[in-house]
């Protein structure tokens, strides 16, 4: 059942450059801010990203709410690496915490 949920919910095309493509296209679609860079576009002038890097951020637009709402305070971030299928891939995550504490 999961192996079923993971091939028709998940893995969008059984190529994952083209599947990542088709996430990028339904999040931004839904209103997120993305930005995206596959491996075979020019890293943006003075961003100090190597060619080859894949980079995908995403806010949805509850994130970029909380954001506003609780950024002034904390922000915080986490990398960690190896945590997927794809040996060498960096996984980072950017919290915002209130006044009292708690993270979005």
């Amino acid at each position: 059942m999961g192996r079923s949920r993971l091939k028709n919910e998940i893995c969008l095309h059984l190529v994952n450059a083209i599947s990542i493509r088709l996430w990028h296209d339904r999040i931004k679609d839904e209103g997120a801010l993305i930005f995206y860079k596959d491996r075979l576009d020019p890293a943006p002038q003075g961003s100090g990203l190597q060619d080859q890097a894949f980079v995908m951020c995403i806010q949805t637009e509850y994130q970029l709410d909380a954001f506003r709402q609780l950024g002034n305070f904390f922000i915080g971030i986490d990398a960690t690496h190896n945590v997927t299928q794809y040996e060498n891939y960096l996984l980072f995550t950017i919290i915002a915490r209130d006044k009292w504490g708690h993270g979005e």
